[in-house]
């Protein structure tokens, strides 16, 4: 039998979302043995096999490889059912079989995120099961507290202050929630622009800081905008012209990035079309604000044909059809144009 520990190690590991060190720690051992077993220039003693496995949540047989082909090829088609599910939505059936994989991949992270996704998704319900959202929230802190990952806890983080706001109702710990994350002085994009030039960063560095940058940017100011500022009738025209220049501004960055980059700036741009609208029927103008729905329509399906991310044209699409359904917009819902876009915006949301 051909033994390949140490690759099994490594991948256990990156699986879990953990570093050496945390590893280490965890059995007793240096961060320099756990660098040995994976590089196999060393193998661990066979006291620390079952820490090691119990660990991970596997056999020791497991752990030394025997039949963990078997085992690793029911994990990527348990995998490809979550990419499913998450591409066509959550139910009960859904997270009954999210369940039974957790329950057999107990230490897989990316299994035990999808279930918690799915539990999180009762809060959409008129009588959501309470029992769901709190066992989703301590699955999420869970999954923080063990992961090591930054961009795993923040996607973990993303969804727990989402329950803590819209299931829960409770800003305060909404705002405990959001404080795990740093804040964007600490950021990688602030740190590479404030400390390097452009001289010794790659293209696609730079054009990716541009873009989360920008996103960060436009989405305050709107949020300024939309919040901050008086929102007496009088501003409101003013508050459009701010919308205009965030829209140029997005616009300005994607022609400096090219077309290929553009889907995020396309979906802030659709966002302040939809808070023109908003603005406009506000003011009687019907015109203006299905032109501005339109246009918001147009870059919803721009992202559609241009988008290399599967998901990302029915999430947008999904995201915006709630708002046509909006009161304020009864005074053109009859109108021919309005039920075009609604129709069209439906279709794009299947």
């Amino acid at each position: 039998m051909n033994i390949t520990i140490g690759e099994n190690i490594k991948k256990l590991r990156n699986q879990k979302g953990i570093t050496q060190e945390r590893l280490a720690e965890s059995i007793g051992v240096t961060p320099q043995a756990i660098s040995r077993w994976e590089s196999e220039s060393g193998y661990p003693a066979i006291e620390y096999l079952p820490d090691l496995a119990g660990f991970f949540g596997i056999s020791v047989d497991e752990l030394l490889g025997v039949k963990l082909s078997e085992r690793e090829a029911r994990r990527e088609n348990i995998y490809t059912t979550i990419n499913h599910i998450e591409d066509c939505g959550y139910n009960p059936t859904a997270i009954d079989l999210l369940r039974e994989a957790h329950a057999e991949f107990p230490s897989d992270m990316k299994i035990s995120l999808s279930l918690a996704k799915a539990l999180c998704s009762e809060r959409f319900e008129e009588d959501p099961n309470k029992a769901y959202l709190r066992e989703a929230e301590k699955m999420l802190r869970d999954l923080i507290r063990q992961s090591d990952d930054y961009d795993f806890r923040f996607e973990c983080v993303r969804f727990l202050a989402v329950l803590y706001k819209e299931a829960f109702k409770d800003e305060q710990g909404y705002d405990e929630v959001v404080k795990m994350l740093p804040s964007i002085n600490s950021c990688r994009e602030m740190f590479i622009t404030d400390l390097y030039d452009g001289a010794h960063q790659k293209e696609d560095e730079i054009r990716d800081c541009l873009i989360t940058l920008s996103r960060c940017l436009v989405n305050r100011l709107r949020d300024y905008v939309a919040y901050i500022l008086p929102n007496e009738e009088d501003k409101w025209e003013a508050k459009i012209h701010y919308l205009e220049r965030m829209i140029d501004f997005c616009r300005f960055i994607t022609d400096i990035i090219g077309e290929e980059k553009s889907d995020i700036l396309d979906g802030n741009i659709a966002m302040q079309y939809r808070y023109m609208a908003t603005y406009y029927v506000a003011l009687g103008n019907k015109a203006e604000t299905l032109t501005s729905l339109e246009n918001m329509l147009m870059y919803v399906e721009k992202i559609c044909k241009t988008t290399t991310d599967e998901s990302l044209p029915h999430n947008t699409a999904w995201y915006f059809l709630p708002y046509l359904g909006q009161e304020r917009y009864d005074p053109v819902r009859k109108e021919e144009r309005f039920i075009t876009i609604k129709e069209k915006m439906e279709k794009l949301a299947k």
